[in-house]
């Protein structure tokens, strides 16, 4: 029996991995990638309802990149929270109600000196951990209300090597690129702690989730704490000179939960 899978955000780094590991299942799997407006509440309600049956959506479409969300607030919050009301309308109005897998983040937590738990304190400190934490609240109360079987994955620190812009992993590549190494490498948060792992792991665990139509909220990492310092020393072939600046936090996954679900796939 094949399974239609409707995801959005295909176009992004994750996305397009979610749809790599998708097409990888030895499962018969229909991939819809939905490339309409999700800010387009008509648009979105038209592309849902011709899309036919579906089984499942992953839905990742987002505007992540911290310098344009705090560069333009009303629309990270059309994008991140306006988006999804829509294609939760969207869903409540078909017959087939589709399970459905929410992309959340780690942002939705205030740094902790200790592993965060699913049922830690959420304190989102950035504006978009604060979009992501009102959609999860919107999530909820709508596919309580129609029975849709609803996963909250709260991704922590992805890198990918397609990634640009402000984020960690392409900023430390360029300025390794042009660095002198009988200088210091100022980086600010140095000596912070992070979850990190890679795009395609998190797209395999989010496929893994998404399929199997796990229920709740549960941490996407490795749960592995690493110094902000020692991953940018993993991009360098010399040894680099860090200098670490600006105020010091951690935010790393307790991934009880994760480490569960995923050994019962295996038994």
């Amino acid at each position: 029996m094949v399974q239609r899978v409707l995801v959005t955000g295909s176009g992004g780094i994750v996305g397009s991995h979610v749809v790599n590991a998708l097409q990888s299942r030895e499962e018969s799997i229909e991939i819809v990638c939905f490339y309409g407006d999700l800010t387009d509440s008509a648009n979105t309600k038209a592309f849902i309802k011709e899309a036919g049956k579906l089984d499942m959506v992953i839905h990742l479409a987002a505007k992540v990149a911290v310098d344009k969300v705090k560069k333009d607030p009303s629309h990270a919050y059309l994008v991140n929270v306006g988006g999804t009301i829509n294609l939760l309308n969207a869903i409540a109005e078909i017959e087939h109600k589709p399970s459905l897998f929410y992309c959340s983040s780690a942002h939705v937590y205030a740094p902790q000196t200790y592993a965060v738990s699913e049922d830690s304190t959420t304190e989102p400190i950035s504006l978009y951990g604060r979009t992501k934490l009102v959609s999860e609240t919107i999530a909820k109360d709508v596919c309580l209300a129609y029975d849709i079987c609803l996963c909250i994955g709260r991704v922590f620190s992805i890198h990918d090597p397609k990634q640009t812009g402000s984020y960690l992993r392409p900023s430390i590549l360029r300025r390794l690129a042009t660095h002198d190494f009988n200088r210091s490498f100022d980086l600010y948060g140095a000596d912070s702690v992070r979850d990190f792992l890679t795009a395609q792991q998190a797209a395999k665990i989010i496929v893994e989730l998404a399929i199997n139509k796990y229920a709740g909220i549960i941490n996407i990492g490795s749960g592995q704490p690493k110094m902000i310092r020692d991953f940018a020393q993993s991009f360098s072939t010399e040894p680099l000179n860090i200098a670490h600046l600006g105020a010091r936090d951690n935010l790393v996954a307790d991934t009880t939960l994760l480490a569960s679900f995923m050994e019962k796939l295996v038994d």
